[in-house]
């Protein structure tokens, strides 16, 4: 079986860079001055933003095992509602824990791609890739397959040549537009309180607000939004819940 290791050009690639250092790079000299021009402010490797009564918030994760030879990262996307959790009375330490929603970050891509699916896009950069690599992604859904293909071929992962380019780009056009999506924290209420999920990122809203109702003096109301997406994608997960006891409906 081929599986593109050419031992002359791995040793030339890692003699010319350092993946882990690319990577802490671009974090610091691209991600962080992107976002702070876009009005957030940072903690650590979290980016946030308060608007309209909500919080905008978006986690750099990068993988454990970055060393120089293979790195890559990826983002975590949460929105916060302090109020809401004040108005249960749930205490937390930090506003920024006050989520109704979290998700990663190719969800994301996915749902501003029109594809109802979760997903889990990292940003690669390693001296070695398989040619055969498609092999192991045969039980992904082939637009998601698709689509990984086509982002992962918009730079070069061995030389990391447009790398940057991408990163600022996608910035803009997968975590900000998808913020700019939610108008503000009552709308945002209102549409998980009242209206039909359009999709799996309404849905994972509309679960995690409605178990922080179920389980803080709100039940008919949780009960509400529960039945309203229980034969969507979470449809397993709340009857186990029942079955569990951990909800009744």
């Amino acid at each position: 079986m081929d599986t593109g290791y050419n031992e002359a050009e791995f040793k030339e690639l890692i003699s010319k860079y350092n993946y882990k250092e690319i990577m802490h790079h671009t974090f610091k000299n691209v991600i962080t001055p992107q976002f702070k021009e876009r009005g957030f402010r940072k903690n650590n490797k979290t980016f946030y933003k308060e608007r309209d009564g909500l919080i905008e918030i978006c986690n750099v994760q990068f993988s454990s095992f970055n060393h120089r030879t293979t790195s890559s990262l990826t983002y975590n996307i949460s929105i916060a509602i302090p109020s809401l959790y004040k108005s249960l009375g749930i205490t937390v330490k930090n506003k920024l824990e006050a989520t109704v929603f979290e998700s990663r970050y190719g969800t994301i891509i996915l749902y501003l791609n029109g594809i109802p699916s979760n997903f889990d896009y990292w940003y690669r950069l390693e001296a070695y890739t398989p040619s055969n690599i498609n092999e192991f992604e045969s039980e992904i859904d082939e637009n998601i397959n698709l689509l990984s293909n086509q982002l992962d071929s918009r730079y070069n992962i061995k030389t990391g040549e447009g790398f940057e380019e991408v990163v600022v780009a996608d910035i803009d056009n997968y975590i900000l537009k998808f913020f700019e999506s939610i108008p503000d924290a009552e709308t945002l209420l209102d549409h998980i309180e009242n209206d039909d999920p359009k999709g799996i990122i309404d849905e994972s809203m509309m679960l995690q607000t409605s178990m922080l109702y179920y389980s803080n003096g709100e039940i008919e109301k949780g009960k509400k939004i529960l039945n309203r997406i229980g034969n969507g994608n979470y449809k397993v997960l709340i009857e186990r819940y029942t079955t569990d006891g951990i909800i009744s409906l």
